[in-house]
């Protein structure tokens, strides 16, 4: 009997260890070292209604993940960092992108800076084009980075310039998904660092 309950306890710990981990993310920030963040008081979205290349499998979009990250953000923004939601004239503009694929593709042949595209298991085709010039490390396309990966930019809306990435990993299951959970748990954790804590 008692071995049967230590097996138990086992399983359960494990399990609860699962969980825990699946959930866990990790995030990295880097930003413009010369941009004045006490600037920005209002976001907006760098495309309202991103459309995708017609080169791409359009049926492979999931809009329901694209709704999921739009109201991250915006709860956040808003909630967390005390930022006012500005459709048509705002001091930043946001830009997201996920790469749930099973692999890590590489493709330094894009059309215009940046360049990045959703992964969906393929290479997405949404477009920003938005420059980098001030930004102190290389500059990563949405393919280079590992599956479960969000990346959040915000943009200077006046320069048209991005000052700050930051970008969330965390465990996403064999088929891709990522649920509305784990998307409101590394967009919070990520914007946690925005405004730079040295700015």
């Amino acid at each position: 009997m008692n071995r049967t309950k230590n097996k138990i306890t086992v399983l359960l710990s494990a399990f609860c260890f699962m969980l825990l981990t699946g959930c866990a993310v990790t995030e990295t920030v880097n930003y413009d070292p010369t941009a004045n963040f006490s600037e920005f008081q209002t976001f907006g979205f760098y495309q309202e209604n991103p459309a995708a290349e017609q080169d791409i499998a359009a049926g492979n979009y999931n809009t329901l993940l694209d709704q999921y990250l739009k109201s991250a953000i915006r709860q956040t923004l808003s909630a967390q960092e005390g930022l006012t939601y500005d459709a048509t004239n705002p001091d930043l503009k946001v830009a997201y992108d996920v790469s749930v694929d099973t692999e890590t593709n590489v493709n330094t042949n894009y059309a215009f800076a940046p360049g990045f595209g959703y992964g969906y298991s393929y290479w997405y085709g949404y477009r920003y084009n938005y420059g980098f010039n001030n930004f102190p490390t290389a500059y990563r396309t949405i393919n280079q980075y590992k599956e479960g990966t969000v990346v959040v930019d915000l943009v200077n809306a006046e320069t048209n310039e991005l000052v700050w990435r930051g970008v969330g990993e965390a465990v996403v299951d064999m088929t891709g998904n990522i649920s509305q959970e784990t998307i409101n748990q590394i967009i919070s954790e990520v914007l946690e660092e925005y405004p730079p804590k040295n700015n």
